[in-house]
């Protein structure tokens, strides 16, 4: 009896999921499995392993038995990919070293030099004004309202593809970015290039306010590709498919937060253009995945991804 119920259970979780939920749960059991082989012997792995099972089994309960619709479970059963996003880019910091043991800085700023003839973040201190910085440092710190904005507002007007489609596309752009973390680990020019600094950025309200996030939850490395750029590239274009006047208000920010990345000393130019690739890429990943069939889902779950006409 309790062997066809969990049968039951699997089943119906199999039936529910989608592609969203399927991807979601694959990273959280990829990166499990990635810290019992890899990564035993980080400090971290002993309590990050316990977490990543429990968080298997809620989402699976959530697949399995809750629905979609309008309040609080609701809200959780299209939105908590969004609410984990943060907690995938720290835990990231366990596994920076499973391949490599140190960083490759030197290595990619070597052709850079050879490309450019300069380290572009050093070039840019003369230019560095406070008033400067300030608006990099706003450009910067949009990055951390983007993806809710979006992700809020579809969910308010009740586009439930829509919104399932571009969580999906920014899950992708993040499992790529952290992949890139592990296959090539660098630590970044603040860390790197810090003896050709004069000291920290100047700056009144965005740029404590940024260091301060930096100070509490930045970690050391990943920074290639730039998961900023790459996501924030995602978000955009998102954006314009689907609410072009958010859009519009987005672009001037998104587009100095590309600019932010190096003007900040958090990425090399090298980073930002493969974080635009990485975008590139988790888009057309996520609409090809998204479009394969749903032959799992039941008829109930499929009728609430319903399409709705794009707003201009």
């Amino acid at each position: 009896m309790r062997s066809a119920s969990a049968e039951s259970l699997l089943s119906r979780i199999w039936r529910n999921a989608r592609p969203l939920d399927r991807l979601t749960a694959g990273y959280v059991a990829l990166f499990g499995l990635g810290m019992l082989t890899l990564g035993w012997s980080h400090p971290s792995t002993k309590y990050l392993v316990p977490i990543h099972i429990a968080l298997l089994v809620a989402i699976g309960v959530m697949i399995a038995s809750w629905d979609d619709q309008r309040g609080l479970r609701g809200f959780f059963r299209r939105m908590y990919p969004v609410i984990l996003y943060t907690f995938f880019y720290c835990e990231t910091a366990v596994a920076l070293h499973w391949l490599f043991p140190g960083f490759f800085d030197a290595q990619l700023l070597a052709i850079e030099r050879a490309i450019f003839g300069i380290d572009l973040n050093v070039w840019l201190v003369p230019v560095q004004k406070a008033w400067l910085n300030e608006w990099m440092m706003m450009g910067y710190f949009s990055y951390y309202l983007v993806i809710p904005t979006l992700g809020l507002t579809l969910y308010i007007q009740d586009r439930r593809r829509e919104l399932h489609d571009f969580l999906t596309a920014v899950t992708v752009t993040f499992v790529i970015s952290y992949a890139g973390f592990v296959l090539y680990p660098i630590a970044g020019p603040r860390y790197f290039l810090s003896a050709h600094f004069d000291g920290p950025l100047d700056g009144w309200f965005f740029v404590p306010l940024v260091n301060w996030i930096i100070a509490s939850a930045a970690i050391h490395g990943g920074c290639m590709p730039s998961s900023h750029v790459a996501v924030a590239l995602v978000v955009l274009i998102w954006a314009y498919r689907t609410n072009r006047r958010l859009a519009m208000f987005m672009t001037p920010f998104i587009i100095t937060l590309f600019f932010a990345t190096i003007w900040g000393r958090f990425h090399y130019l090298s980073d930002v253009v493969v974080g635009w690739l990485v975008g590139v890429a988790g888009l057309k990943l996520a609409a090809w995945r998204c479009a394969l069939p749903r032959r799992h889902v039941q008829p109930e779950s499929e009728a609430s991804l319903r399409q709705v006409p794009v707003a201009s």
